[in-house]
């Protein structure tokens, strides 16, 4: 049963389900009981179950936080790929026994949201797509002057993101960046949220690094957009100096359903999600 998600601002312990790989994952059930509707919460890099308001209820719906494998409380899987993890989300939802879904993700969950979308149609009745990140194929186009690493070296930098050990103080660093002050501003705007996210930033590397390494090599994925039935939203900040405008645009032009949509939101920054998350979740609910 969803339960709340915090007690006295303090994040629940992770609930687990065990996966016929014997690992286990987490997972939080926040919001409303049986016979509303369901939405998976994909997390962005770095990041884990905990990258969401302080206060992520929307009482009308069934909200499942997750962490990727190798993230927060779920178990590594050295061999993760997005369609591996798309497997295990969509088992996940089979032993929580939830049929048919909305998904609703943040910067680099898109990509195993479209993974999970392709690979388990059944399942995922609507995407929604908060400041997505588009996948490496497509940064020369979407974003030449922010990546300029090799594409080969791109698990190397984990390390660089987010050190192991890293305390509070240098996770909310980390969170607040440097490169866009409408980033700042949002998370600034909402108490507690800059500490929230650091501690998902934290629980990125909870478990080492290996986790992130695996999600870094996700990017160098394209997804399977041919594949995708959902219909999907597309939402993009105007300002958002991590995941431009322009990744979602190449997204948007490349999905196949023709009720796809894209709205851009003047002057947002990346975080804007955590302004908008009723919002969001209410839209990825709507098929869910």
């Amino acid at each position: 049963m969803p339960r709340p998600h915090h007690v006295d601002g303090v994040p629940l312990p992770a609930e687990r389900v065990r996966l016929a790989s014997g690992r286990s994952l987490a997972f939080e059930l926040v919001g409303a009981g049986p016979g509303h509707p369901v939405v998976l919460v994909l997390h962005g890099t770095p990041d884990s179950r905990l990258a969401t308001p302080p206060d992520p209820l929307v009482p009308s719906v069934t909200q499942i936080l997750v962490d990727r494998p190798g993230f927060g409380d779920s178990d590594v899987d050295p061999d993760a790929t997005p369609s591996s993890v798309a497997d295990d989300l969509a088992e996940t939802c089979g032993l929580l026994g939830f049929e048919r879904i909305g998904v609703m993700a943040w910067s680099a969950g898109a990509l195993f949201a479209l993974a999970l979308a392709a690979r388990h149609p059944s399942l995922v009745g609507r995407l929604v797509l908060a400041a997505p990140l588009a996948p490496a194929g497509s940064w020369a186009e979407t974003a030449p002057d922010r990546f300029h690493f090799e594409h080969a070296d791109i698990v190397d930098i984990a390390p660089l993101l987010v050190p192991e050990g890293i305390d509070l103080e240098a996770a909310v660093q980390i969170v607040l960046g440097d490169e866009s002050a409408a980033r700042q501003r949002e998370i600034l705007s909402i108490p507690g949220a800059a500490e929230r996210l650091g501690l998902a930033v934290m629980g990125s590397v909870q478990s080492g690094l290996v986790g992130l390494q695996r999600d870094l090599a996700a990017q160098l994925v394209m997804p399977d957009l041919a594949s995708i039935a959902a219909p999907c939203h597309i939402v993009v900040g105007a300002e958002d100096a991590t995941c431009p405008p322009a990744m979602g645009q190449w997204l948007a032009g490349r999905m196949t359903h023709s009720a796809t949509t894209l709205q851009r939101v003047a002057g947002a920054g990346h975080a804007f999600p955590l302004l908008r998350w009723t919002e969001l979740v209410m839209a990825a609910a709507e098929a869910g």
